[in-house]
């Protein structure tokens, strides 16, 4: 499926127009491209024609409480696309649909509509393959030497995880870990600096970059947990070696990998990992350390299928927020300025036999928990076609047979969605306000009112 999806609202070509009647015209952010890309749209009425059990009226950013977190979000959204500066850090954290990667990519790609290079900074990965996990089609990962993998969402691993909720580690002296990211024309991401996390509580292996000719600055963050190398000229290969030169070392532990830019950007970060619920996430130690790094303006909550996948009378729903409760204060003591969208779970069968009744109620947590916490909720139950949609889903070729799971046509038309909403709901902060955002370019300060 081609394009982004039209919806009722602002659209982003009304975005678009917005801003030319406000004279701000779209920033430069970079030398190399400048032209600004509107982003298609499949018509309304087409979409209803080939998939008529969405509810689309529903495709919404919905505020049960209040919405001023989103307007820092957005005043940075405004900065970066009509002026050309800063960044927009969104973190997305769920399970298995994130860990599979067409979501974020499918993410990336339209992101990029906005503006050229807008999405030159690739963000967090992790080398799934030399894990022994599913890699994405949109990374790829090589390791030399005996490398065991560790994901919080399996029961009887005990690691000391990072954001990532997974670790690779290896006891074999000077093993090596080779990482590439892949746009959509199988290009590679390139990056001025790249991070590697790594568990810092214990003596290991020293990480050494392949091609010392390359570096600039080597740094190690033992507060946030990771080594950073900066490059002379950015590079698109990523490759290390694990030595040890330290004889009490046993080991070394990979929690993740970061690729940066120096440059405006939207960076869309992934954390995903097959299985994990919320109690899988506050297994991991080293998080809230790490988060910081990150300076997440927008975290994306995806994680509820995995908690949900019970019996229908089983599903603890208060205990679920709890959990939420305490996921959410790791991100907001690693950036107070956060903002957060729940999204709710995709209507699902429990074990192939039966349509799991527990979507609902995870709808309803989430409602409740974004009501109390001023967060806001895009609503994927309700969007897809509510109870039983998933059968709909699976015979539109959108989702696999386990009625839990999609294609990656499925994932796209998701990610689709959840970005003309998202979009949208910037075209009506921004409709308030272009009069505000136009004397702020005059006076070449940001627009500093709020939501209305």
């Amino acid at each position: 499926m081609k394009g982004s999806v039209k919806n009722k609202g602002v659209q982003l070509a009304g975005v678009l127009m917005m801003m030319v009647l406000a004279g701000l015209p779209p920033a430069r952010l970079s030398s190399e491209r400048v032209s600004f890309q509107p982003a298609s749209f499949l018509a309304l009425n087409e979409l209803h024609e080939q998939y008529p059990f969405l509810k689309l009226d529903e495709n919404e950013i919905k505020y049960p409480g209040d919405s001023a977190a989103f307007h820092s979000l957005y005043r940075k959204m405004q900065r970066l696309l009509f002026q050309g500066h800063g960044k927009v850090n969104i973190v997305h954290i769920g399970g298995s649909h994130v860990q599979a990667g067409a979501i974020g990519h499918r993410m990336r790609e339209l992101f990029e509509g906005l503006a050229w290079g807008v999405t030159e900074e690739r963000g967090l990965c992790f080398p799934f393959r030399v894990a022994g996990t599913n890699s994405t089609i949109y990374t790829s990962s090589e390791g030399t030497g005996d490398w065991e993998g560790c994901r919080c969402a399996h029961n009887r691993h005990e690691c000391n995880w990072g954001m990532s909720g997974m670790s690779v580690r290896t006891q074999t002296d000077s093993a090596r870990l080779d990482f590439v990211a892949l746009r959509s024309d199988s290009s590679l991401f390139r990056s001025d600096f790249v991070r590697l996390y790594t568990d810092m509580t214990e003596r290991h292996f020293t990480p050494e970059w392949i091609d010392s000719a390359e570096i600039d600055s080597v740094w190690r963050n033992t507060t946030e947990g990771y080594y950073e190398w900066r490059f002379r000229a950015s590079v698109d290969t990523l490759a290390w070696r694990f030595v040890k030169k330290d004889s009490l070392a046993a080991s070394a532990t990979v929690q993740g990998i970061y690729l940066g830019r120096d440059l405006p950007s939207v960076t869309y970060n992934e954390i995903g990992v097959n299985g994990a619920s919320t109690r899988s996430y506050l297994r991991c130690d080293d998080m809230e350390a790490q988060l910081k790094s990150l300076n997440a303006d927008l975290v994306v909550f995806g994680i509820g299928i995995n908690d949900a996948y019970t019996s229908a009378g089983r599903f603890d729903k208060e205990a679920f927020k709890d959990r939420y409760d305490s996921l959410m204060q790791r991100f907001s003591s690693a950036n107070p300025n956060t903002a957060f969208l729940f999204l709710t779970n995709n209507d699902s069968w429990y074990r192939k036999r039966r349509p799991n009744p527990n979507g609902k109620i995870v709808q309803e947590a989430m409602m409740e928990l974004a009501d109390r916490e001023n967060a806001a909720v895009w609503d994927l139950f309700e969007v897809m076609g509510g109870y039983r949609s998933i059968d709909d889903w699976d015979r539109a070729g959108l989702a696999k047979n386990d009625r839990i799971h999609f294609t990656r046509s499925g994932y796209y038309l998701q990610a689709e969605l959840m970005y003309a909403a998202l979009m949208n709901d910037y075209g009506n902060w921004l409709a308030l306000h272009s009069r505000d955002l136009s004397d702020a370019r005059n006076q070449e300060t940001p627009a500093t009112e709020g939501y209305e």
